[in-house]
């Protein structure tokens, strides 16, 4: 019998569109491998653009579902979203204070993204009061200032860290400019900043998604410093493959885009292993994992069968337990014995007709074509679902492969309409013009693992393909 998988409690309100509230949470959860256990503090009357109404469940019913749910489950962290009232702010803080192990991710909802009212009067000042049981709070600019009750940034840190908060996450949707910047401040000091280009267009939701994702991966055991990054790559594709319900309506994420897009599409950081790593491979790819790798292939040419699968196997329950594609180079019968997520042919390691056949039509089949745009015509033909272009740059691990130029992937990205991944020397300051000529995804090995600090450089080659 499996294991249960890592419960987040959360209070949330229910918002009839399904596109904030409790159904947010329960989608970002699930969609980063954790269990929702859902308290409804509200029901609301709203639609993908506004707050019409709300009314707020009795306290006594919100406790008594609290306490059902923390004696039959093992809640290892919690999320807190619409509270609506001091009353009820009051009630939910004084049944946590029984469980102080729990960490809780507090998103201060005052009023909706949309537009409208979500809360009375007397709340903010409830929420101030309760920041000290909080492990991070995750306002935006908005919310922010309204909370210290300042209209200075850096003023409402200094009094919201003051009272209490040790943690504060503060998201820049609200600000203008073509820049969206996200910034971690721990003990009033700021610790993480993030750069990416703005998404077209409003979202509604992405507040309880990005603060449900971030404790879905505390629930892992992960510090707010090492969740943040994960929990900021899984916000930018549930937002990249938001639905529209009308012109009109603003955009839903998809909260399980990582489950339902990842086998389509290639994307982002591709990790692919280096043998040399040695005992030190899982602990390396855990870290490159949560700094934002969004594929990993493993890649090992020793004949040591019994190490091979080992390995693989451990790679490939990493990858699922984070949301990653997980490739295995070369090896077909090695990734149908850890079901991996597909394979990587080289020219002369068979034939993607075979490949097909063993892993299935489900399986990504990725195909090295060097420089030669006619290698991938034969990849396309064949049924492949990426092509590989490559050595951009001389490489440490196959210096004498042959330099594919920025014309000819420009030329296959005007010609091919598959993921294009760009390999071979790359480093965090030639990943632009790579990612500029058409690439949908950057192959690094030894700019990723030969790093002292492997978590770091995964957050900033993340960052660097993002910004682009």
């Amino acid at each position: 019998m499996n294991s249960m998988r890592p419960v987040t409690l959360c209070f949330s309100g229910l918002d009839p569109s399904g596109g904030a509230g409790l159904q947010a949470d329960i989608e970002a959860i699930a969609g980063l491998g954790g269990h929702a256990a859902v308290v409804c503090t509200a029901l609301t009357v709203q639609d993908s653009q506004s707050v019409y109404d709300f009314s707020l469940v009795d306290t006594k019913l919100l406790i008594a579902q609290a306490e059902a749910v923390l004696a039959d489950l093992n809640v290892v962290s919690a999320k807190i979203g619409m509270l609506g009232s001091r009353a009820v702010v009051e009630a939910i803080f004084a049944l946590l204070t029984k469980h102080p192990h729990i960490p809780v991710v507090l998103d201060p909802v005052l009023s909706a993204n949309a537009g409208g009212n979500l809360a009375h009067d007397d709340l903010r000042a409830a929420l101030v009061a309760v920041l000290p049981q909080t492990a991070v709070i995750t306002p935006n600019t908005l919310e922010l200032r309204r909370l210290a009750a300042c209209e200075d940034d850096a003023e409402a840190i200094r009094v919201l860290s003051q009272a209490g908060a040790s943690a504060i996450w503060v998201t820049g949707g609200h600000e203008p400019g073509n820049q969206l910047v996200n910034r971690l401040y721990i003990d009033g000091e700021l610790t993480l900043e993030t750069s990416q280009a703005r998404l077209d267009g409003e979202f509604h939701g992405s507040g309880c998604t990005l603060a449900a994702t971030l404790s879905a991966a505390m629930a892992r055991g992960l510090s707010v410093r090492d969740a943040a990054p994960l929990t900021e790559s899984f916000v930018r594709q549930a937002l990249l493959h938001a639905d529209r319900p009308r012109d009109t309506g603003q955009f839903i994420p998809n909260r399980l885009a990582a489950l339902t897009q990842r086998p389509m599409r290639i994307h982002g950081i591709y990790a692919i292993t280096d043998a040399s790593l040695g005992d030190e491979l899982l602990t390396k790819a855990r870290l490159a994992l949560i700094g934002g790798v969004r594929v990993l292939q493993y890649r090992d040419k020793s004949s040591d069968q019994a190490k091979r699968l080992l390995e693989a196997s451990a790679l490939a329950a990493l990858c699922r337990e984070f949301g990653a594609m997980f490739i295995v180079n070369d090896d077909i019968a090695l990734a149908q014995a850890t079901a991996a997520d597909g394979v990587h042919l080289g020219q002369s390691d068979g034939q993607v007709a075979h490949a097909r056949a063993v892993l299935g039509r489900a399986a990504i089949i990725g195909v090295t074509c060097h420089n030669d745009l006619s290698l991938a015509r034969n990849a396309v033909a064949a049924g492949a679902d990426y092509l590989a272009f490559g050595a951009m740059f001389a490489s440490p691990t196959k210096p004498q492969a042959q330099l594919c130029s920025l014309d000819i992937l420009r030329a296959a990205r005007a010609e091919f309409s598959l993921p294009l991944v760009a390999i071979g020397g790359i480093s965090v300051d030639t990943i632009a013009p790579i990612r500029n000529a058409g690439a949908d995804a950057i192959a690094v090995i030894s700019e990723l693992w030969r790093s002292d600090d492997t978590l770091t450089r995964s957050q900033r080659l993340t960052q660097e393909i993002y910004t682009q």
